[in-house]
């Protein structure tokens, strides 16, 4: 089988990856119109749920993986002076830069055909050249967006600003904190993802955000960082927490987050997979995660079944109801970050609770946990792997 991939950010690097250990004499190939190294972003994180699948499916890859994780317990809650600490979690990160280059490494080491700096060729081409055209170009996928109608596409925007930045703020937890301002709260969520590294996202309702004066800047392509004025209002609203470490972007500017749900995810020869397929709010810091479940269900289907339209049934089967839980519970998390401010006023634990639990509709459990027959069926498949 021949085999294009559309995009070279984890899901699609992965997909790239499992379907050669599974099918060495498969001919895949992936494109990605940046340079090598030229990503946006800073850390993703992963819950310990979500590692044993990714142990069990390449065990080389994910000791590489691991080897640069930072890990983390707990929960951290910064609100009017005081710091919550929620114990009993399980998370770990890994900057984005690595975890890219560590699956173009894979990627090589396997035998994909990797072009960077390169735009894929039209669609219509690669469809009639290729069995099958993985569309892993993220939530602004140009590919969905030729045919909308055949994959059924849905999109929501939601109404508060954000920015992904970085710090070197020494953050040991996964950390929600919340300012209030004379315009109104302002949030952060921020995480580590290696030694004196942090990914910090910052979230302001709509009128908040008009009312601190922001504006959306003017992406130039020669600005590394992104809008450098933000960046440094926010790093005021945030001193406090920041206690005297800086902020920096990566072409970080304001954007609203895109709620993506597609009826189909494969129209012929053509399937979407990660963020072109689904989006989730990042506020459950799941995004890479059901990219790389998407590549493990879309690898393990074309190896199970003889058939493609056989095959890309069973991938949608299998994510699909996965995919929608967990958009459910990143639906509930956002509307509450977007109505924070009806508890914006409680005593601090109280507003805890309600951060954890999201007034009662989520809760510790919503975390994926360790699935053994799951991890057992995936390692039992790729045994014989190459």
């Amino acid at each position: 089988m021949r085999i294009a991939v559309i995009g070279a950010g984890p899901g699609g690097l992965y997909t790239a990856c499992l379907v050669k250990r599974l099918r060495p004499q498969d001919v895949v190939e992936v494109w990605e119109a940046d340079a090598a190294g030229d990503t946006f972003g800073f850390g993703v994180v992963f819950s310990d749920g979500a590692l044993g699948g990714i142990e069990a499916a390449d065990p080389v890859l994910f000791a590489a993986v691991t080897a640069e994780f930072a890990r983390w317990t707990r929960i951290d809650v910064h609100y009017r002076g005081r710091t919550q600490h929620n114990e009993g979690y399980g998370f770990a990160a890994i900057g984005r830069h690595t975890l890219l280059r560590l699956l173009r490494e894979r990627c090589a080491g396997l035998g994909v055909r990797l072009h960077f700096g390169t735009p894929a060729p039209l669609v219509s081409r690669l469809r009639a050249a290729y069995d099958l055209v993985v569309a892993a170009d993220g939530v602004g996928s140009q590919t969905r967006a030729r045919h909308p109608a055949a994959f059924g596409t849905e999109r929501r925007t939601a109404g508060a600003r954000y920015m992904w930045l970085g710090t070197d703020r020494p953050f040991d937890a996964l950390t929600f904190a919340v300012v209030e301002t004379e315009h109104g709260p302002m949030q952060a969520h921020a995480y580590p993802y290696a030694d004196g590294r942090g990914t910090f996202i910052v979230e302001v309702g709509d009128a908040v955000w008009h009312a601190a004066g922001f504006e959306a800047a003017e992406r130039r392509s020669g600005e590394a960082a992104g809008d450098g004025r933000s960046i440094a209002r926010v790093a005021e609203f945030f001193s406090e927490l920041l206690d005297g470490h800086g902020l920096w972007g990566n072409r970080s500017y304001w954007g609203r987050f895109v709620a993506v749900r597609n009826r189909s995810w494969n129209h012929g020869n053509l399937v979407l997979l990660g963020d072109s397929a689904h989006t989730t709010h990042f506020s459950i810091g799941s995004g890479t995660k059901l990219a790389m479940e998407d590549a493990l269900a879309l690898a393990t289907a074309l190896h199970d079944h003889r058939e493609l339209p056989e095959a890309l049934a069973a991938y949608q089967d299998e994510r699909r109801p996965a995919v929608e839980r967990m958009q459910r519970t990143a639906l509930t998390s956002l509307e509450w970050f977007e109505n924070i401010d009806r508890c914006v006023g409680l005593p601090p634990e109280a507003f805890n609770a309600h951060l954890l639990t999201r007034s009662g509709r989520l809760s510790r459990d919503d975390l994926p946990a360790v699935d053994p027959e799951r991890v057992g069926r995936i390692r039992r498949r790729f045994a014989d792997a190459a």
